[in-house]
């Protein structure tokens, strides 16, 4: 995996670009593990400037954590990679997905869920649907804005 180019003077396209490098990254070990690791990568105006796995941790400590490093370190946007169980927009319907989420402090939120569907044991993703941020609610969202 070869990180993209950060510009300092386009940090939302470059952004994007790490966003759609990560997404196919994270649904090609998804797909060769079954699983994925629960991972934010962390981003100032120069770049990406941390990477924090996630392991053992309560949500509400994940949260303010990531809140506080943003705020300390002056953070531009995080991208949030996990396995989600996510509740259809327009129905009660419920079902696993890999789940990136993107956030800025300028404004930018979206999120990509991958749908995991089983061809017998084995698991598969559906293509990934994109979803403005303004149109979620969850505790991984609205970060920058609730700082």
């Amino acid at each position: 995996m070869n990180p993209p180019d950060w510009n300092r003077h386009d940090k939302q396209g470059s952004l994007k670009k790490w966003i759609e490098m990560l997404n196919a990254e994270a649904r090609r070990q998804f797909l060769h593990d079954g699983t994925h690791l629960e991972i934010f990568f962390l981003f100032n105006d120069e770049g990406l400037m941390n990477i924090a796995p996630i392991a053992g941790m309560e949500k509400e400590q994940i949260i303010e954590g990531l809140k506080n490093t943003l705020a300390e370190k002056n953070g531009y946007a995080y991208i949030h990679i996990v396995e989600a169980r996510a509740k259809a927009m327009d129905s009660a319907d419920e079902a696993d997905s890999l789940l990136i989420i993107a956030e800025t402090r300028d404004g930018f939120s979206n999120a990509w869920f991958h749908t995991v569907v089983m061809k017998n044991d084995e698991k598969l993703l559906m293509d990934a649907i994109e979803v403005d941020g303004s149109k979620l609610d969850g505790r991984f969202t609205g970060i920058f804005e609730n700082a």
